[in-house]
């Protein structure tokens, strides 16, 4: 029989098995989720990313086919025949009265309104409001009143046998387009960010003696981004739903960006504990003389002896 290699005496210690990650682990709805995020693969990031971003553009894609296209097809369905239309930055209308396309409803969303002459004042009766005049179109809301001139290059006749068809035929196209944008821009505009927010994350690690490189921290920060991307379209589902109001709306938008910072300097601290390193107080000391000087102190815990099994 050949001898067995040498077993130290007190050496042998269980090591206990990894733990398994699970699915709630990586999802980026808690701070751990975030961090594991940040340590896990690119594809993992990127695909979370992509159905954040989807569900926020389905969220907006739904939200303007089930409020604003109704109200864009009762503008057209309320059009005269003999419209006018809008060429060389000017409003040709037949006639100077104003003319309301939307009619109110008790949550209006979207309002059109015709007054070539801008004779009266229409108030904000909804939430968006789009009043065509001779050389402008107002746009008014919560957020402001804007007035946006009609481009000189123009040129939109604004009959509803004509425009009718024309809604009908692109409207699914345009809802797509919508989201495609809302998706693009969403991944983009966490990219940038994620760069900014990677400095907060390596100072919030490096003082709390966290591991991870700048890629990690740029990760870390993208993923960040997520819970608070997924509260702002659950408050456009309620907002589309009736229960939000509009200013409901913009305090959510306010909640979603203080929980994507808070989310941004919490979850540092998840990361994998930089491993100590046991070094001498003294930086004059020779390491050499130090083993020297164990070797010589009496006190000193002797090692373990092998225990070699005789054939």
């Amino acid at each position: 029989m050949e001898p067995e290699e040498p077993i130290e005496i007190g050496a042998l210690e269980e090591e206990s098995p990894p733990k398994e990650e699970t699915l709630r682990d990586w999802l980026p709805f808690t701070l751990r989720g975030c961090a594991t995020l940040a340590y896990g693969p690119w594809w993992r990031l990127f695909l979370t990313q992509l159905t954040v971003a989807f569900f926020v553009a389905a969220c907006c894609v739904w939200f303007v086919n089930k409020h604003w296209c109704p109200a864009i097809e009762q503008a057209i369905k309320e059009l005269p025949h003999d419209a006018g239309a809008i060429r060389k930055g000017r409003l040709h209308w037949p006639n100077t009265a104003p003319l309301e396309l939307t009619p109110l409803t008790d949550r209006p969303y979207l309002r059109f309104i015709v007054d070539p002459k801008n004779s009266i004042d229409h108030g904000r009766m909804a939430d968006l409001q789009l009043e065509l005049c001779e050389h402008h179109v107002a746009v008014s809301s919560m957020l402001g009143f804007w007035k946006i001139k009609y481009p000189a290059s123009l040129s939109l006749q604004m009959d509803r046998e004509k425009l009718g068809p024309w809604w009908g035929a692109r409207r699914p196209f345009l809802l797509l387009c919508l989201g495609a944008i809302v998706m693009l821009w969403l991944l983009l505009a966490w990219a940038t960010l994620a760069l900014l927010g990677t400095w907060p994350v390596r100072t919030v690690a490096f003082f709390a003696d966290r591991e991870g490189g700048l890629a990690t921290h740029w990760k870390l920060a993208a993923a960040a981004l997520m819970p608070g991307a997924v509260f702002f379209g659950m408050g456009i589902l309620c907002y589309g739903l009736g229960l939000l109001p509009l200013l409901g709306l913009l305090v959510v938008w306010v909640i979603h960006l203080v929980l994507s910072w808070s989310y941004l300097f919490f979850s540092p601290f998840h990361l994998p504990q930089m491993k100590e390193t046991e070094e001498s107080d003294n930086p004059f000391s020779d390491p050499v003389e130090e083993d020297d000087a164990d070797e010589d102190n009496l006190f000193s815990e002797p090692e373990p002896m092998a225990v070699v099994e005789e054939d």
